[in-house]
């Protein structure tokens, strides 16, 4: 099988997410614009699909279609993922990830390791009542949540702290995290900084589809770059690892970087993310992948059975 169009959730028929605003920040606003090129770029080759969030239905050219049966690259904001993936799902279209694969690659560290350092899986309110054992166990701590909008920082000191006696606090404080929620807990990496291309980081972000490496682009700029040989040496040993667990989905976004770990320099895993919401980086390499008639990869899933493949 091979994909047949591309789903952008938007508000309705004659509006997009996309549009800048005045306050909207710099990374928004990146944001922003290359999901509206990408959109570009899909209608250019009639692949474009709308699913307008006010009426729940699937358009094309205007006019509504039946989605059902039709394999699908969704594309949405993070507030509409699980809506889009849900009514995809409820209309019989073959979506390349699920609302299932959504939540295994939001929790990828239950299932997969970095190579160099180590991610534990818990709750804010367990690393508040276990926080001494974690500050012995990693020199310091990359606290981030499961949750994309939420917070990420490293913990420079934690414990308890008596504030009106209901307070756990860090530094830096995060009063925007509940105590239910899911966070990730790491050692720190540092970024190596990339002195030809005047960057802070290197790092690589990997859209990955049907566990084959689809696009591999630079984090952080806007023009292609050459990938060293041994990063899409690494990205294809960590993809062919997830391919062998039986429950990881298929299809979805893998960052790498060259990180320091304790002071050596490695390349190693930073994070996963929903192929349905990840941001993009040079997005005419996707579109060029899967929206050209041409080279549109076949799309087979384990669960599918044998005759739809």
């Amino acid at each position: 099988m091979i994909i047949d169009c591309f789903c952008f959730s938007v508000p309705n028929l004659s509006s997009t997410d996309y549009s800048i605003g005045e306050n909207d920040s710099k990374n928004t606003i990146w944001i922003k614009t290359k999901e509206k090129e990408l959109m570009d770029s899909v209608k250019e080759n009639d692949m474009l699909v709308l699913f307008d969030r006010s009426t729940k239905k699937f358009y094309k050219d205007g006019a509504e279609i039946d989605v059902k049966n039709k394999i699908v690259f969704p594309r949405s904001f993070i507030p509409y993922e699980e809506e889009l993936l849900s009514f995809l799902e409820q209309n019989g279209a073959l979506a390349i990830q699920t609302k299932e694969d959504l939540k295994k690659i939001m929790y990828w560290p239950q299932s997969i390791q970095p190579v160099h350092r180590r991610v534990v899986s818990t709750t804010y309110g367990e690393f508040q009542q276990n926080s001494q054992i974690y500050g012995s166990m990693f020199k310091s701590i990359f606290f981030k949540t499961a949750k994309k909008s939420h917070a990420s920082c490293i913990l420079n000191f934690f414990g308890f702290i008596d504030i009106k006696k209901k307070h756990f606090a860090t530094k830096p404080t995060l009063w925007d995290v509940s105590l239910e929620d899911d966070v990730f807990l790491s050692e720190v990496f540092e970024p190596i900084r990339d002195e030809v291309n005047d960057m802070s980081c290197k790092e690589y972000r990997v859209f990955v589809f049907n566990n084959t490496l689809l696009s591999i682009s630079r984090s952080y700029v806007d023009y292609p770059t050459d990938v060293p040989h041994e990063v899409v040496l690494f990205v294809e040993e960590q993809i062919e690892k997830v391919a062998s667990l039986p429950d990881f989905p298929g299809s979805y976004v893998l960052d790498v970087g060259q990180v320091l770990v304790d002071g050596k320099e490695v390349i190693d895993i930073i994070e996963f993310n929903p192929i349905s919401s990840a941001g993009l980086e040079v997005c005419n390499l996707l579109a060029d992948a899967v929206a050209k008639p041409s080279k549109r990869p076949r799309f087979v899933r384990k669960t599918i059975d044998e005759t739809h493949s």
